[in-house]
């Protein structure tokens, strides 16, 4: 590789040298190269035609996946994954498409039966190892139903303190907006599961009424919570009630990565309650003596600094004086008396200026480099006397976040502070509709323009959607922001509140947001111990069933011979482990480690040894996934919809269907059946007794009198398989989740309006993750296999044109005039339309806008 920057400015005390090419440079160098030419960093953005669907609807996406070092689409990765998760981190639906040239656009189909909250749709390639670096975004799912219950509630005090009353005001809706009138409600007060507090309610005539309660003076470490429900506990929902018991998590983040005995150092801070929601805070440092040597306040939620100097004498810890985490403690890293400090001065157009301060005030060789995840931008080797400040050009820099590592005698691991290039490079969208409203039933063009910064066209590839305002999420991630600071980082801004997203320009709070913050899956001791062939980060082995072997003194176990049986089929799979006792198989699916029985001996085969199986990269975002729904479901607040959208719009909302029990035996009964029958159409004889006509389910009572008689209608995880009963009968019991039977019109007209005999519902067992190499293969598509699966610009019904997405176009290619036209046709639904478009420049440029036009009755 091509010897990077050799460039620096003595300013303070500082010797500068060129770096040498036998210098540490060219190993830091090489080890960079050699550790990504085998593990490229890629980043990975979906745009999707809205944010809020309906059960049964068809998520549309387009993905672009770009090179972290080059910030171009990437051609590395050929296959790419999408899936759509619920908030305990199982898997929905999922989609294997192929990747042309770093893009790839697809579509999701939301079961029919999908229960209204909050979804993830997850996206990563391949050569992804880490579960933190998938994309992940939340979707909502709503059937919006004319009579569903809306509920805002509010507490008198924010924050709850323990053994003062406090009051939760509560106000129901319909979606109409009409109150609910005095309803009977039934809460609890809930720490966790734990029930501490009950009682009646009932709504007045404006639909409003109040929970009074006072929480106790000690909390179990779980969320408080006030559950509702109503009479017949058909409806239910949660509140989370933030209060002065919950537990905090603090993290401390000292510039540069270390504090030095008697030096200034400026110390950012993230703050998070136990189940991850970013937090508002004050309190102050205070030393041993409890002097305040600080006052702590958070900037923005979440995220804070403050500048401490501690002369080793001192034990400095933070203590919390608000409301949020009162009186919880939190000791500081204590100051080193040997090491390097390293803080950034000032940053400007052409220089980052840094500071380097030695403890021992002596001589010391240092090499300096800049990375953006993927590779080596910059470095170079000098001497530094104690101390002294360099100047690091930024015309070498790319455009956005970069990690500065100072290196200390040689290779030793770093000093690392991040910083923010700005070179004002950015792609300028703009929307140009041709009217500001329409009629029903109306066409228009809409023009799309790209520009640079200089104002000159630049040609591209973008995503364009128009879809219902109703449908979006004005809080919903742009493709520039993910960019800016995606999932590489530890703490991204999809966890910090948003005021801080809307300041993205503010430098300074840039600067305490770098501060307080590190580089996610980038480990220097790993990069620079890494040797080419080595396989411990083997991509495939984060992917099938893999684990480490020890004694029973916890030491791993070289060549260790492993062997699983499959415990259905009989299959014996046998290998050996590696130098750090690991083992791996790559082909076998993790998620049915259940089937297997596992043993591991020494090498002579004379010895049993211990196994510890390792979290695979699907139950890694399994866990991610269930982690952010936690989050989700303690914040997620009720879909609200304008009066008047609603009475324009009737036809949208529907009411909700009638809840029948449908004929099942009691689930722990139905369980037994499940697991001790050999034959799956026995136990839907148990449910509800039936005969087989034509090799069809007919019910007793359901015959008709016609020379054809119909049968029941199959249906398996919401897909209808037809009314053979040959579909199922090689499905054994024991991977049957549920089964349910209904005769009942309401539950059969939710799949068919063609049937009159009933429905059979088989629900499969499920893991964290379904599929299996042979599905993944078996749903694949690329851009030329697309089937019927285009999204339809013009209605194929005007009369019943009820779309709530107008145009979808995920790849519109624009040429070097900068511009292109598109056409939208207006249909029934009355409300205001968002115009996004989203996408990326051929020269790596990136960039969003919007606008606005309404749809008015003819």
């Amino acid at each position: 590789m091509k010897t990077l920057i050799i460039l620096a400015f003595l300013t303070i005390n500082c010797f500068f040298v060129f770096a040498q090419n036998d210098g540490p440079t060219k190993k830091i160098s090489q080890q960079v190269t050699d550790y990504f030419n085998v593990f490229p960093k890629e980043k990975i953005f979906l745009t999707t035609d809205k944010q809020c669907y309906k059960p049964g609807e068809t998520i549309w996406f387009n993905a672009t996946v770009t090179d972290v070092k080059t910030q171009l689409l990437s051609t590395e990765s050929q296959d790419f994954i999408v899936k759509l998760y619920n908030k305990n981190g199982g898997q929905v639906a999922f989609q294997l498409l192929q990747l042309t040239n770093g893009s790839a656009s697809g579509d999701l189909e939301i079961p029919d039966d999908l229960t209204r909250g909050q979804y993830f749709l997850v996206a990563y390639t391949l050569s992804q190892i880490n579960p933190e670096e998938v994309f992940c975004a939340p979707i909502n799912v709503d059937p919006a139903y004319s009579d569903q219950w809306i509920v805002s509630a509010v507490a008198r005090d924010s924050i709850s303190v323990s053994g003062q009353k406090n009051e939760l005001a509560v106000m129901i809706r319909n979606l109409a907006g009409a109150s609910v009138k005095n309803a009977s409600l039934r809460y609890q007060l809930m720490n966790g599961t734990e029930i501490i507090g009950k009682g009646k309610l009932k709504t007045d005539d404006s639909g409003n009424t109040v929970v009074t309660f006072t929480l106790p003076a000690k909390s179990n470490g779980e969320p408080f919570i006030c559950e509702l429900t109503d009479n017949k506990n058909e409806w239910k929902k949660e509140i989370f009630l933030p209060s002065n018991l919950d537990p905090l998590k603090i993290s401390f983040f000292p510039e540069g990565g270390t504090i030095l005995t008697g030096v200034p150092v400026k110390i950012g801070f993230t703050a998070f309650n136990n189940w991850g929601m970013p937090v508002d805070l004050e309190g102050s440092v205070v030393n041993q003596e409890g002097k305040q040597v600080a006052i702590v306040k958070t900037f923005t939620e979440g995220l804070g600094m403050f500048a401490v100097e501690n002369d080793g004498k001192q034990k400095l810890k933070l203590v919390i004086s608000g409301k949020t985490g009162q009186n919880q403690t939190f000791d500081l890293p204590a100051p080193n008396t040997s090491g390097l400090a390293f803080s950034i001065a000032k940053t400007d157009a052409e220089f980052i200026s840094a500071n380097l301060i030695f403890a021992d005030k002596q001589k010391h060789a240092v090499t300096i480099t800049s990375t953006n995840g993927g590779g080596l931008n910059w470095a170079a080797d000098m001497d530094i006397n104690g101390l002294g400040r360099i100047k690091i050009p930024t015309e070498f820099l790319p455009q956005g976040i970069n990690l500065l590592s100072v290196f200390a005698d040689d290779t030793k691991l770093p000093a690392t502070r991040l910083v923010y290039v700005d070179k004002k490079q950015h792609l300028k969208v703009e929307v140009l509709p041709e009217k500001s409203s329409l009629k029903q039933g109306e066409s228009m063009k809409i023009k799309i323009r790209l520009t640079d910064e200089n104002n000159q066209p630049a040609s591209g590839n973008v995503s364009v959607s128009v879809a219902d305002k109703f449908r979006k999420t004005p809080a919903a991630l742009k493709i520039e922001e993910y960019h800016l600071a995606g999932p590489e980082l530890e703490t991204p801004f999809s966890l910090i509140s948003a005021a801080f997203q809307e300041q993205i320009t503010n430098t300074a709070m840039m600067d305490v947001f770098l501060i307080a913050n590190r580089q996610g899956n980038f480990d220097w001791q790993k990069i620079m111990q890494f040797k080419p062939g080595d396989t411990s980060d083997n991509i495939q082995e984060n992917k099938g069933i893999s684990g480490i072997v020890t004694d029973k003194n916890g030491n791993k176990i070289n060549k260790a011979k492993v062997s699983l049986v499959n415990n259905k089929n009989m299959q014996l799979h046998t290998t050996t482990t590696n130098q750090d006792g690991m083992f791996s198989f790559p082909n076998l699916d993790q998620s049915n480690k259940e089937d297997f029985t596992a043993k591991a001996t020494d090498p002579e085969g004379k010895r049993e040894l211990n196994i510890d199986f390792i979290k695979n990269f699907e139950e890694g975002i399994s866990e991610y996934v269930s982690g952010l729904g936690r989050i989700s479901s303690l914040l997620y607040n009720d879909m609200g919809i304008d009066a008047s959208y609603f009475r324009n719009n009737p036809d949208l909302f529907n009411k909700a269907p009638k809840i029948v029990n449908p004929s099942t035996v009691a689930s722990d009964n139905q369980k037994k059946l499940l697991s001790t029958s050999t034959n799956i159409l026995d136990v839907i004889k148990t449910i509800k007794p039936y005969k087989l006509t034509n090799n069809q389910i007919v019910f007793y009572g359901s015959e008709n009198s016609l020379n054809y008689q119909g049968g029941a209608l199959i249906v398996i995880d919401g897909q209808q398989i037809g009314t053979d009963v040959s579909a199922i009968t090689s499905i054994s019991p024991t991977e049957v989740e549920r089964i349910n039977v209904s005769t009942n019109p309401m539950d059969i007209q939710r799949y068919t309006g063609l049937n009159s005999v009933g429905i059979v519902e088989i629900f499969m067992k499920r893991g964290p993750q379904l599929s299996t190499p042979e599905t993944e293969k078996n749903t694949s598509r690329d851009k030329d296999d697309m089937g019927s699966k285009v999204f339809q610009s013009e209605p194929s019904n005007v009369r019943r044109d009820f779309r709530t997405t107008l145009q979808w176009i995920p790849e519109l290619i624009i040429d070097e005039t900068g511009e292109a036209e598109i056409s939208v046709t207006a249909g029934k639904v009355i409300s205001d339309f968002v115009i996004e478009v989203q996408g990326m420049s051929t020269n790596g440029r990136i960039g969003s806008g919007n606008e606005k036009f309404q749809v008015v009755k003819q």
